[in-house]
């Protein structure tokens, strides 16, 4: 799977690309099916935002962070996506042997 790059107020550089798709490629493994995905960086008087939105196979996740460093930021943000894809592998894992019931466990 791809990513796809929009930059605000920032220039787009190869390095950015390239930190953000090596980051991406150990979230991608957690993922059940990644068909799309989406980096939004961001500069606004010196703070560096990143929002990273995922689409696989139903499921939409999302994070955003904000900070000095835009390499931080976009560190942070494959973190958070990173748990949150966790977080629907065990709910999927536990649905298909029939531990889900509900919110219950």
């Amino acid at each position: 799977m791809e990513l796809e790059f929009t930059f605000r107020n920032i220039e787009s550089t190869e390095a950015l690309r390239s930190w953000a798709l090596k980051r991406f490629a150990k979230v991608e493994k957690h993922l059940r099916e990644p068909s799309a995905a989406h980096v939004t960086m961001t500069v606004h008087q010196h703070r560096h935002r990143a929002d990273l939105t995922v689409h696989a196979l139903g499921d939409v996740l999302h994070a955003s962070d904000e900070s000095d460093d835009m390499y931080a930021t976009l560190d942070a943000v494959m973190v958070k996506i990173e748990a949150c894809a966790q977080k629907q592998k065990e709910h999927h894992t536990q649905r298909q042997r029939g531990a889900w019931k509900g919110g219950e466990r």
